[in-house]
């Protein structure tokens, strides 16, 4: 049986090891956060939702927008592997996915995307749907609605969270093939990886009493730690192929 390394280990790794590199996990966060921010405030501009088909037309351009997204996030994944196993990063490795297979990433994403819109779905029809959008309902139901949607989507994503770090791992892999590992890697691991998710509650709530500001330091602490859950589950299980 593994002998996996408990949540704080870690974490405690994490912090350890973002040492001297938080200036760049920090920059690759903003400047990945901007380029989605700023695509999607075009497609918001181009299509401001004022009917159906305009609604329509804006989650195409958001899917797609997303779909993009995920070759900057192969990006990131290489800077989180690179903090965690003491290699040198600097931010424009966040570019890294847009010239080594950004089609395999736009697959995975793809994958990622689906759910996350399917999730998305019924908030959104209360949103279509309501006369008065600023109605407490209304505000209530789109909220509760939202909630229920990510968790869902958290819940459904477990299987396939180590998927660009596959990609950066096992580079001749099909897409298909890094599907099939990931579940492989994955399977009994799921409940762990999403009880690791919510032991970060805590210090996200706590990071809203500087209205967000510290999420510039948790959310990258978040990343590498689960960058750390990836690299011991590949590490067990290369010791019990050796053994």
């Amino acid at each position: 049986m593994p002998v996996y390394k408990s949540f704080a280990e870690l974490k405690a790794l994490a912090r350890y090891q973002m040492n001297g590199k938080l200036s760049v996990l920090i920059g690759a966060l903003l400047l990945q956060e901007l380029i989605v921010l700023f695509a999607t405030s075009i497609g918001v501009m181009l299509f401001p939702g004022t009917d159906m088909v305009s609604n329509i037309l804006y989650y195409v351009v958001t899917f797609i927008i997303q779909l993009f997204a995920g070759v900057l996030e192969v990006g990131a994944s290489l800077i989180f592997l690179h903090v965690a196993c003491n290699m040198p990063c600097q931010i424009s490795d966040l570019f890294y996915g847009f010239k080594h297979s950004p089609d395999k990433a736009i697959k995975i994403e793809f994958v990622f995307a689906l759910i996350n819109t399917l999730c998305m779905i019924p908030s959104d029809i209360v949103m279509w749907t309501a006369t008065d959008v600023y109605d407490y309902k209304t505000l209530m139901l789109t909220s509760l609605t939202t909630l229920l949607g990510t968790i869902v989507y958290l819940v459904a994503t477990l299987v396939i969270f180590p998927m660009f770090f596959l990609m950066l791992d096992f580079p001749n892999l099909t897409v298909m093939e890094l599907f099939k590992k990931s579940f492989e890697i994955m399977k009994g691991n799921c409940i762990r990886y999403l009880l690791l998710q919510l032991s970060f509650l805590p210090i996200m709530f706590l990071s809203l009493l500087t209205c967000g500001i510290a999420m510039l330091w948790v959310i990258p602490y978040m990343n590498v730690t689960c960058t750390n859950f990836y690299l011991d589950i590949m590490a067990c299980r290369n010791r019990q192929m050796q053994q």
